[in-house]
This record gives structure tokens, sequence and C-alpha cells, in this order.
């Protein structure tokens, strides 16, 4: 009697070692159009990996405040430009610089002054001329100011 080969069955399967990277979708939500302060802000935050903490901490801010700005729930006060445009960079707000009145604007935001402020540093006083009611039931107020010596 002949011997017939035996045939086995591996019992592993061999396999390979097969490595695959999925990059993780980036779930920051980066704003498409940057027309506010807010929306300057967040890019930068998002874009520099900056957490909100240390945002806020450079900004002088709380958090509530922040999340109004980067929501466009409302726009930063004139105070707070100073540290915004050197928190980014640049001027978040674009101004026409070649009237007096962008100027004084643009001047007033990279300073952080108010209305106000401006006038007492130009030793003005500041006065408002109220006209007639407007078409929709308001007065109108007219700013203009008088350099005194």
């Amino acid at each position: 009697m002949a011997l017939e080969p035996v045939y086995s069955i591996p019992l592993a399967v061999p396999y390979s070692i097969l490595n695959t990277t999925v990059p993780i979708p980036d779930k920051r939500l980066f704003p498409k159009v940057l027309q506010t302060a807010g929306n300057h802000i967040k890019q930068a935050r998002l874009s520099r990996n900056i957490l909100i903490k240390d945002v806020i901490a450079l900004l002088k801010i709380d958090r509530e405040t922040l999340r109004g700005w980067e929501l466009n729930l409302f726009e930063p006060h004139v105070s707070h430009y100073p540290l915004i445009i050197s928190f980014l960079g640049h001027n978040p707000c674009k101004f026409e610089i070649n009237t007096l009145a962008g100027k004084i604007k643009s001047y007033r935001h990279i300073h952080g002054l108010t209305q106000k402020q401006f006038g007492e540093l130009l030793h003005t006083q500041e006065h408002l001329k109220l006209y007639e009611r407007s078409e929709y039931g308001w007065p109108k107020i007219e700013p203009f100011l008088i350099i005194s010596n």
C-alpha cells in the first residue's frame, strides 16, 4: 500500500501588515468671508491654532465677548481695536482713507479713541444739532465740531 501525500491546512492564515492613514477632517469652521473684526479674529485664531483662553488673555476680554465677536452678534468697542490690530497684524476695518472722515475714523480705531476722546485730543467741543423728525419718526442728529482756541 502506497502512502498518499498528506496535505495540511495551516491553522493560521498569514497576514500582511497594511498601514493606512486617513486624515481627520478639520471640523473647525473657518469664516468664508472676512467682513467683520470677529471674522478676522476667528480666522487668525483657528489658522494659528491658538486656544480661546490665550486669545482672551491677549485681548483682555472675557469668553462671552470673544464669542459675541466671532458669531457677529456685536462689534468690538473702539477701545479694543489697538489690541485687536496688534493680535491680527493688520486693521480688520476698511476705511476710505481718501476722505477726511475716513482718515479720522482710521486714526481713532488704530489708537482706540472714542469720538469724545478724539475731540478732547483736538481741543474741540462736540455739539449735536437736532433737526425736525425724519421720515421714519426719529429725530435727525447731525454732529459738527466747533474748534475752540
